[in-house]
């Protein structure tokens, strides 16, 4: 498998509990909405989970949806993700976050593009991008340098902002159109606000429905948005006192 999109979940939250299999449109979850917008990329699909029992759920996910399935590590996704690669033999990778539900599969296929035009081994995003449109394209090189800073089973690394600062990898800010800039809308699943917000979105949108269509949606919806834009600030804080915690 040279290229992979590797969607990321576990059902170990502390926010919002099961959160990835709570029904979203009919009998759709949360992750089935993940992994079929992040089938659009072309790119094959694998669910990286944990090997923890309330993970085992996951494995009928993986059936019915006719993708593959990785499990590791319950703390430390850098080395879920390393063994992933390795257990796949994968090139490069898109890591897809299980909360994203609005994935922009479109940047997602720019991403790996990009990665491998400008051989670096991170493509990362700018600060005013569309909050759950994108997250990373990795390299096999760029896994290996984050895991030589986070091999340690028990190392938590739910946000690895500050491990890639660590590992000096070679990286890359993605190309985006002016649509996909956009700091005044949330598409992550954090809160019960967010969980009622993309059952709005989406009892009037198909779950395939193009990033773009999406935001000319809400432009004419915006109480949609106010039903959980609210949190971003917390959100936003939680990540930061995260970073501040590794040293």
């Amino acid at each position: 498998m040279n290229d992979a999109a590797i969607v990321t979940v576990r059902n170990s939250s502390s926010r919002l509990p099961n959160k990835a299999i709570m029904k979203v449109k009919g009998d759709l979850t949360a992750i089935d909405i993940v992994i079929k917008r992040a089938k659009k990329t072309g790119f094959p699909v694998i669910i990286a989970t944990s090997t923890a029992k309330e993970d085992d759920i996951f494995e009928d996910v993986a059936k019915r949806n006719n993708v593959s399935i990785f499990r590791g590590s319950l703390l430390n996704k850098i080395k879920r993700w390393f063994d992933c690669f390795n257990e796949f033999k994968i090139n490069n990778a898109l890591l897809v976050d299980g909360d994203d539900l609005s994935y922009n599969y479109e940047i997602g296929t720019r991403a790996i593009s990009e990665l491998k035009e400008k051989s670096v081994d991170l493509i990362t995003h700018p600060k005013n991008i569309v909050t759950g449109f994108f997250t990373y394209a990795v390299s096999k090189e760029g896994i290996n340098k984050l895991y030589s800073k986070a091999n340690l089973e028990e190392t938590n690394t739910d946000v690895i902002t500050r491990f890639i600062e660590k590992s000096n990898l070679s990286s890359d800010i993605i190309t985006l159109e002016d649509f996909e800039k956009n700091e005044k809308v949330r598409f992550t699943l954090d809160y019960q606000e967010d969980l009622e917000f993309f059952r709005k979105l989406y009892e009037e949108n198909d779950i395939l429905t193009s990033g773009k269509e999406i935001l000319e949606y809400l432009e004419s919806h915006k109480e949609i948005i106010e039903i959980n834009f609210h949190r971003q600030k917390e959100f936003l804080e939680n990540q930061a006192k995260f970073n501040e915690k590794i040293t």
